[in-house]
């Protein structure tokens, strides 16, 4: 492998663990708050993807553009004002769409400690628990009460901060 590109990489993965630490430190510290704030970011990222849909079919060959297009720009801007009209609403679906990342970061975490088994020192044992550990964390949030959002934010504030520490020592490993 190319060592500038190694190089890259390994700083990419370190940073984005200290990312998802961060992040998952803030769903800790203030989880009414950040849950509020992703159901705003939601609502407002398929408005601005429906307006986007809306731009990129006008900029089409007039041969080239479908219904389809209209159709989907005119569901992405619905769906984003009815996000932030109604974010209690919203939350319930993202607190699912939340259970699912945690959920499939945590496979993915269990296959990365097995892919790097083999080499020497690379503690995947630590790794593969870390995984474990989000999975569990992905599991709780599916089966945690709707109601709960606040819940819900601890629970992936803690699955963050696994998920960031098994990145961190990922990148430092490499």
């Amino acid at each position: 492998m190319n060592q500038s590109l190694f190089k890259r990489t390994k700083a990419s993965i370190i940073i984005l663990g200290v990312a998802l630490t961060l992040l998952g430190m803030g769903f800790f510290i203030a989880p009414a708050a950040s849950a509020l704030f992703l159901v705003y970011v939601c609502g407002w990222a398929f408005i601005f993807a429906g307006i986007g849909t809306i731009v990129g079919y006008f900029r089409h060959d007039p041969a080239d553009r479908g219904a389809a297009n209209i159709v989907l720009a005119v569901v992405e801007i619905v769906l984003g004002i009815f996000i932030m009209v109604w974010p209690g609403w919203s939350m319930m679906y993202l607190v699912i769409l939340l259970g699912c990342v945690i959920f499939m970061t945590g496979v993915w975490d269990i296959f990365d400690a097995f892919s790097i088994r083999h080499i020497e020192g690379s503690r995947w044992g630590l790794w593969l628990v870390l995984g474990i550990l989000t999975v569990f964390c992905g599991i709780l949030t599916f089966i945690t009460p709707f109601s709960m959002a606040e819940a819900i934010m601890l629970v992936g504030g803690i699955c963050l901060i696994f998920d960031g520490v098994t990145e961190i020592c990922l990148g430092i490993a490499l």
